[in-house]
């Protein structure tokens, strides 16, 4: 199922959305350290959407640019994230219309869930960045696959078409990606780390589930939300 923009846009403000949205912030600004390099770095925001999350980065880096394939989220971004330092543009995440190195660094939020080769979307976004690479991927082995499969089954969602991947699939993707050096020499991702968050879907006993949420260990490859993030 397709959601209009505004009506995909709208979820973030949500009580849920932000609460979600909070957690996957959290775990992105952590693991590229974008508070370190406030305003001394560029951006790109593969998958963008409507715009929210590319507006986020626009608060701690110095250029960022938003691609979709989608006209209508594009449009939609323009309109109502349109900072000074921020560009969209319609673009295939698997073939990017830009030089290699031309960010310094390369951000998909639950994008790669949709792409229909994710391997050559990494591998784009690799291509495309200096310095680091973040990767936020919802996962398979989390409950909150589980009940999205569920629902699935009696109605139409927008996760219907979503594909959601583990941990070491995504690792795997980003580790085996090999790009050249002007010696010839090829380059693969170095550094490569993860970390998960957790959003349990009761909601009825949030309060109770948010403090849980928190304390429980990143590392563990079970969370609804994971980062996977590198450097060249």
């Amino acid at each position: 199922m397709q959601l209009f923009a505004d009506e995909y846009d709208s979820w973030y403000y949500t009580k849920k959305g932000k609460y979600i949205s909070g957690l996957e912030k959290r775990v992105l600004l952590k693991m590229i350290q974008l508070s370190a390099i406030s305003y001394q770095s560029s951006a790109i925001d593969i998958g963008c959407g409507t715009g929210y999350f590319t507006q986020f980065l626009g608060n701690y880096c110095r250029s960022v640019v938003g691609v979709d394939t989608s006209m209508d989220m594009i449009k939609y971004a323009m309109i109502k994230y349109k900072d000074s330092n921020i560009k969209y543009l319609i673009a295939n995440a698997e073939s990017l219309p830009f030089k290699e190195r031309s960010f310094d660094i390369s951000v998909s939020v639950t994008a790669v869930n949709f792409f229909k080769n994710p391997a050559r979307a990494v591998s784009e976004s690799v291509r495309i960045s200096r310095k680091k690479i973040f990767l936020g991927v919802l996962n398979r082995w989390s409950m909150l696959s589980f009940f999205k499969k569920l629902k699935g089954i009696f109605k139409d969602t927008s996760y219907s078409d979503a594909c959601f991947y583990s941990q070491r699939e995504i690792t795997n993707i980003l580790s085996t990606v090999e790009l050249p050096l002007p010696s010839g020499e090829r380059v693969g991702v170095r550094g490569i780390h993860k970390q998960h968050t957790y959003f349990l879907p009761f909601p009825r006993i949030r309060l109770v589930l948010s403090g849980f949420e928190r304390i429980i260990p990143s590392w563990i490859p079970f969370g609804g939300f994971m980062g996977i993030a590198g450097e060249r």
